[in-house]
């Protein structure tokens, strides 16, 4: 590891940028494949909860009660001709940003543990992750709870202005999330409370700026470019092959492939995202990362 924090980085290219997180992110999850587990289990985790809240809203409070009506209904917009009052339909909103918030969170924690083990140099695996992250439930809860209630906010602004308050609540959920975007880090790495959280991250992102946004465009343009190219073959292939075995075929590799992609581009922003939380703190460039990529969008003071 190196710390060069002051000393000024080489800017690299779009293209070069993209396929670097990438492939040193890569090669870090290449280390333990464990880290992939936390976003199949966030992502199943999520959907099941999805479908029970969806479930007990169309029972109880729309009144179809757990029959055939009420599961056909959950994927349609009736209401069964009761109105929802305001206070309802915001608490069963905050309900479903709380618990999705905290799945998600969860996992992240538990993969971010796990890679900043490996950074480390430690022998660490899923079931560590697992139980170091619940350990932190309390926090990742509260945590949770405060992105929930914010996000509650800015949908009743956006749901009750015109379209300049809902550009003004975009803009603040915006602001919000590139605030906040490593405060999770915070939270696992240095132990802190929530608060405090919110000022590490605060602090990092007046070094990483440019590198927050970055993480979370560059990796997702890269596989979105490798699921376009993969989508043209695919129809190249039902072209050359007009049968209806070969479209379902094709159909379902592609979205087994659309799911894998989701699960490995989740990960590896989530393991650049804690190279640079560690480098915003540190200065220190980890083994096996480009200081081109990591150290060009730290600000030095």
């Amino acid at each position: 590891m190196n710390s060069d924090i002051n000393q000024p980085a080489p800017k690299m290219g779009k293209f070069k940028t993209s396929t670097t997180i990438v492939s040193e992110s890569w090669a870090l999850l290449k280390k333990n494949k464990e880290m992939m587990y936390f976003p199949v289990f966030s992502s199943i985790s999520t959907l099941f909860a999805m479908v029970m809240m969806a479930t007990l809203y169309y029972s109880f409070v729309l009144g179809y009660g757990f029959s055939f009506d009420g599961f056909r209904n959950l994927f349609s917009d009736t209401n069964n001709g009761v109105q929802v009052s305001q206070t309802t339909y915001y608490s069963i909103l905050l309900v479903y940003y709380i618990v999705v918030f905290f799945i998600v969170n969860f996992f992240e924690a538990g993969l971010i543990i796990v890679a900043q083990g490996i950074l480390s140099g430690q022998k660490i695996g899923f079931r560590d992750g697992f139980k170091n992250a619940y350990a932190l439930s309390a926090k990742i809860f509260e945590w949770s709870l405060i992105s929930a209630t914010v996000g509650v906010i800015l949908r009743f602004i956006s749901d009750k202005s015109e379209w300049l308050g809902k550009v003004i609540a975009g803009l603040l959920g915006l602001s919000w999330s590139i605030a906040t975007f490593f405060s999770l880090p915070a939270l696992v790495i240095s132990k802190v409370g929530v608060k405090e959280s919110f000022k590490e991250s605060a602090a990092a992102i007046k070094k990483t700026w440019g590198e927050t946004v970055l993480v979370k465009v560059e990796v997702g343009a890269f596989f979105f470019a490798f699921l376009f190219v993969c989508l043209i073959f695919f129809f190249i292939l039902s072209a050359i092959f007009p049968f209806k075995f070969v479209w379902i075929t094709l159909g379902a590799l592609f979205v087994l492939l659309l799911l894998a992609t989701v699960i490995v581009s989740s990960t590896l922003s989530s393991i650049f995202k804690l190279v640079l939380f560690n480098y915003a703190k540190t200065g220190i460039v980890p083994n096996g990362f480009s200081r081109e990529l990591v150290a060009g969008a730290i600000v030095a003071k």
